[in-house]
């Protein structure tokens, strides 16, 4: 169990598999809104680690992580990773981040660009329009999830806390709205330097293939993979072609 403390006294909770030593490259795994890495990322962990130290964390508020202020806001994700890396003593990364993950990972290789050396964003949502928005915060309702998806509530109290999980909803709904009133201009994609890989599933819900394909291609060295028959849950990924692709990407 590893943990890094925040300025603002928020414990982040975070993995590294392979030794600290080794001559190995890092490659870290973002997880996704209302995500925890104890479900995330966990069947790639393995297979990646023979050539990579994987790195893994929790975001703020969520798993194991804590959150000591009553927001949550891609300021302060973008300043937990930060730290994290400089704790570790990171200078440089590969990243794969998924959801809204993949657009952490974006906005670090926009502001820390020597540092990111390969992006792969899977599943991430970039073009939000205002009824995308409304479905989103209607969907995040922690009483609608109770009553109407129960499973999915039962495994948010798990990986978040009966008291944490309702609150982190409602927190998810509102950082939506941040990243549409406020997030990455289009226009400035292209100034990211570092190869770009978007992946997305033809199946899922959140984003269309079109969007990803067009995402893709405002980078200078953009590519895109899309997984037949995949859904938005990472969970529901298989290793291939996915695995495969990663290792020859974050070379």
């Amino acid at each position: 169990m590893s943990e890094w403390t925040a300025e603002d006294g928020s414990v982040i909770y975070y993995e590294i598999y392979g030794s600290r030593n080794s001559e190995k490259p890092i490659l870290l795994l973002l997880p996704g809104m209302l995500g925890a890495i104890s479900n995330q990322w966990r069947q790639f962990i393995k297979p990646l680690s023979e050539q990579y130290r994987v790195a893994l964390m929790d975001l703020r508020g969520h798993g194991r992580s804590q959150n000591k202020t009553n927001t949550l806001s891609t300021d302060l994700l973008m300043q937990d990773i930060v730290g994290l890396l400089d704790f570790l003593q990171v200078e440089m990364l590969h990243l794969a981040g998924y959801s809204l993950g993949g657009y952490l990972g974006l906005l670090l290789a926009l502001n820390q660009p020597r540092r990111v050396m390969t992006l792969l964003m899977h599943g991430t949502k970039f073009y939000w329009t205002p009824d995308a928005v409304a479905k989103i915060h209607q969907q995040l309702d922690p009483d609608m999830l109770a009553e109407k998806v129960p499973a999915y509530a039962d495994q948010l109290v798990q990986e978040h806390g009966a008291r944490q999980w309702r609150m982190l909803v409602r927190q998810s709904a509102d950082l939506v709205s941040e990243i549409y009133d406020n997030g990455v201009a289009e226009r400035v994609l292209n100034s990211v330097h570092c190869p770009v890989l978007v992946s997305v599933g033809d199946r899922d819900e959140l984003v269309p293939v079109l969007e990803a394909q067009r995402l893709s291609r405002q980078f200078e060295e953009g590519a895109l993979l899309v997984l037949p028959g995949v859904r938005h849950p990472l969970q529901t990924v298989p290793q291939i072609p996915l695995l495969p692709m990663m290792e020859a990407f974050h070379q």
